[in-house]
């Protein structure tokens, strides 16, 4: 009985090792999470509803692979909302346009999210209304 017990449990042992292979270098590189780091908009940034605006990011130690598509969510106090500014980019080029929407209450904690192989998040940074724009500037 303790025979038949033994060899069940090293014939599991063995099933289970089998499939669990390790992964393969090609598979790995498939898989490799980069998380940017952005650059604009940082702290000092502050941006009006309705305008165009560059968010950047660091590429320099961008991977070869980058397995999924690219967005830019706009994040509140910390959290994503639903709104997407723009996706379907590469990565790789550092910098896409995105719209700020004119749908937003004017505060000072907002971010920006990045996606695609990972999630990143920028400094918190102010949306203002354009009316607000311009009476800052008189």
């Amino acid at each position: 009985m303790q025979f038949t017990l033994l060899a069940s449990a090293l014939m599991a042992l063995a099933a289970s090792a089998v499939s669990a292979s390790p992964v393969s270098n090609e598979a790995r590189m498939i898989l490799d999470v980069w998380a940017p780091t952005i650059i604009s908009p940082n702290a000092s940034t502050v941006w009006t509803e309705g305008q165009q605006y560059n968010v950047t990011w660091d590429t320099s130690n961008a991977p070869v692979n980058i397995s999924n598509g690219a967005a830019v969510v706009l994040g509140k106090d910390g959290k994503l909302t639903n709104t997407t500014l723009v996706s379907g980019f590469d990565l790789r080029q550092g910098w896409v346009t995105v719209t700020c929407p004119s749908d937003v209450i004017p505060e000072d904690d907002y971010s920006i999210v990045l996606f695609g192989d990972s999630g990143d998040q920028s400094e918190q940074f102010t949306i203002t209304t354009s009316l607000e724009g311009v009476l800052s500037d008189l």
